[in-house]
């Protein structure tokens, strides 16, 4: 199978360029990715942060490599945190479309990139252009993503759950047990 072309402009912060460009292959799961070509783009705003858009054929702008046929852009922002998160959405005024929930940013992008990467088959396979499709298939993708995600990341999780509910550390107790006696 054909890797997909990926471009991430510079404008997004450097130390997550590996991330996404990987993130962006394994959302592509199960569509054909030749002549496929997808740019992450930095948001200008905060609403347009996790938004996409598949080409049907190569537009002039963005510029894009000859082989390409099919142009998927994604737009995040320049800096990926994991602030308000987990986040359930649906797809704005669309009734059918499946709720998601999403943990962290990479299962934002991946979900967003599995959407867009839905629509590109469509366009290959001459299928009607489906928003409520899109969204399942990414739901689909992101739940098969998740169980495949490497153990350490998930035991790196449920340590980080229990530091967060470790004991007050014993050097603090005796100071602590002088204010209630007074």
């Amino acid at each position: 199978m054909e890797r997909v072309r990926v471009l991430i402009r510079p404008e997004i912060d450097e130390r997550h360029h590996g991330d996404l460009g990987r993130l962006v292959a394994e959302a592509f799961a199960g569509v054909d990715a030749e002549g496929v070509e997808v740019h992450v783009e930095r948001a200008r705003n905060s609403w347009e942060s996790f938004t996409g858009r598949a080409y049907g054929g190569r537009p002039k702008r963005p510029r894009s490599h000859p082989s390409t046929r099919f142009l998927v852009r994604v737009k995040v922002p320049g800096t990926l945190r994991n602030r308000s998160y987990p986040r359930t959405y649906r797809y704005p005024r669309l009734k059918t479309a499946p709720w998601i929930t999403v943990r962290d940013w990479q299962e934002r992008f991946v979900a967003l990139v599995a959407h867009e990467a839905y629509h590109t088959r469509q366009f290959r396979d001459g299928l009607r252009r489906s928003e409520v499709q899109a969204e399942r298939w990414a739901a689909l993708i992101l739940e098969s993503w998740r169980e495949s995600r490497p153990p350490v990341q998930r035991r790196r999780q449920r340590r980080a759950a229990a530091l967060r509910s470790e004991p007050v550390p014993t050097a603090l107790r005796p100071r602590q047990l002088a204010l209630f006696d007074m």
